[in-house]
């Protein structure tokens, strides 16, 4: 394609053939079917803005593999780093002391045969084999903004450096920076509902040696959420010494005094899961957004000179608790949508179809825990047909009520390896941090003040990384960058849009190895 003089004048650019923005599942995928259909006739290369591939990938995770067998041979398969398969799993709602368990597995809900997976590990795997391939990653490399040809996309800066691409493919996860810009370009690529998120927070624990849990799985309800804030929690027995567990909970809630890590906190304290990590130790700690809107939000999967695939385009399945096997497929439906010259067909994209029979699963569940429920029973049972139409989705940042007078409770202290504080847990998430990389700035501290008296500082609460702390005289946010984890939920949550944050530079932030 031809750029315009702008671009052409540039003097300090590359070019590449396709450029991935991401070296996620997704992203890699991509690149992986790419390298595969081109037979090395074309360039690709991955923008990674972790100092490792794998470094900032986290997720639960269970894993279905069909699309990932489809992608690799025999042998590269076999050789993925995946866990032991779900033996057992089951389903229990929390109350503040006790717990039942209930009678079945909601059916989208049932794990048994899937392996369990460290999708850090399974992102390192995944860039060796493309690297093998030809493909060039790029580590601790920022992709700042889209650059433009007309209203094409013509490729990336980065770094005060341009990449120029024919075709882009976006697999930069949920809320991405480039993403929006795109879709505040074509506004006709967006879903006809917001799209809407999960805080998932996730620790792994050491516990002493235990064959007999290796591969059980549990999930939960209720507790401490109640029955206003969508979310659950997670238990998995990852190997016989290891275990991954963590609470996910909507950020569309409309308390502004609640603090989503000591939800974290008071989940982990209850009996059921004290059970589970009893005698442990945390080894590592991370938090990340989860779209969840479902497929009334899923976005158009392509734009001129773009494609966008995996969390970035909305690609998880809430009900089923799952989104690695559609990152996987549609970075293929990405590659092979460019192998012919085409864009994206819904249809290659074969799991989409779940998120069609639940199409209205998240957004029943603004009503409360139980109405929630009992559509999403409603919508398996019809496949899709009830509820009938489409239910709205909150959103996420005007949704805040004022504070009242009442005022928000403090954090409780650390109470050691099984409560850790904050603090203590960032610890755990290996932070990464350099001069010169400060990302994060307050666009109106007028604006602030009137957030302290409205809302008393939501930010210093919602964040799971604590960036943002109020002042001592609670009329002013101190910005603590180096803390950050990359969530990008307060680009989402912030109830004025007052924080401006800029994807870090030089691959700073989480290196989560085990996640």
């Amino acid at each position: 394609m031809r750029y315009s003089d702008e671009v052409q004048s540039s003097l300090g650019h590359l070019k590449a053939d396709v450029l991935v923005v991401g070296a996620g599942l997704a992203g890699l995928a991509c690149a992986i079917r790419l390298a595969r259909g081109s037979n090395g006739t074309r360039r690709i290369l991955v923008l990674e803005k972790s100092a490792h591939a794998g470094g900032h990938l986290l997720s639960g995770a269970v894993l279905r593999t069909d699309a990932l067998r489809q992608l690799l041979s025999p042998d590269e398969f076999a050789a993925l780093p995946l866990g032991p398969a779900v033996v057992r799993d089951s389903f229990h709602a929390l109350t503040p002391n006790g717990s039942f368990r209930l009678p079945f597995v909601p059916p989208k809900m049932r794990m048994k045969g899937l392996p369990l997976v460290s999708v850090s590990a399974l992102g390192r795997a995944l860039a060796k084999i493309a690297a093998d391939l030809g493909v060039e990653i790029l580590t601790g490399q920022t992709a700042d903004n889209l650059i433009w040809n007309g209203d094409r996309v013509a490729g990336v800066e980065t770094q005060g450096d341009l990449v120029l691409a024919p075709i882009t493919v976006l697999a930069e996860g949920p809320a991405g920076l480039l993403s929006r810009e795109l879709f505040a370009r074509h506004p006709e690529m967006r879903g006809t509902n917001l799209q809407t998120h999960g805080l998932g927070f996730k620790e792994i624990f050491e516990i002493p040696a235990n064959p007999d849990a290796a591969g059980t799985v549990a999930h939960t309800f209720g507790y401490p959420l109640g029955l206003g804030i969508y979310g659950g929690g997670f238990i998995y027995h990852v190997d016989a010494a290891h275990v991954a567990l963590g609470l996910a909970l909507a950020i569309d809630y409309r308390d502004p005094a609640v603090h989503p890590h000591e939800l974290f906190r008071q989940w982990k304290r209850h009996p059921f899961v004290q059970r589970h990590i009893a005698g442990g130790t945390p080894v590592e700690y991370g938090a990340r957004l989860v779209p969840e809107g479902g497929w009334h939000s899923l976005v158009r999967l392509d734009a001129p000179g773009a494609f966008v695939v995996g969390d970035a385009a909305g690609l998880v399945d809430t009900m089923e608790l799952k989104g690695l096997h559609l990152a996987v497929e549609s970075g293929l439906a990405a590659a092979d949508a460019i192998l012919r010259g085409g864009a994206i067909r819904r249809e290659d994209v074969p799991s989409l179809a779940g998120l069609r029979r639940t199409a209205n699963y998240r957004a029943a569940f603004r009503a409360g825990l139980p109405v929630g429920m009992a559509a999403a029973g409603l919508a398996w049972l019809t496949r899709g047909l009830l509820p009938a139409g489409r239910l709205p989705q909150r959103d996420e940042r005007t949704c805040l009520q004022p504070l009242g007078d009442k005022p928000p409770a403090k954090a409780a202290p650390d109470q050691g390896p099984l409560d850790f504080g904050l603090d203590s847990d960032l610890y755990l998430a290996r932070l990464r941090s350099r001069a010169g990389a400060e990302h994060i700035e307050i666009k109106d501290p007028a604006i602030c003040r009137e957030c302290f008296r409205r809302h008393a500082a939501p930010c210093a609460r919602f964040c799971p990384a604590a960036v943002y702390e109020a002042d001592d005289d609670a009329r002013a946010i101190r910005i603590r960058a180096d803390n950050c984890v990359q969530c990008r939920c307060c680009t989402l949550k912030c109830p004025f849009d007052n924080i401006r944050w800029e994807t870090p530079r030089y691959g700073v932030g989480p290196d989560y190895r085990l996640s």
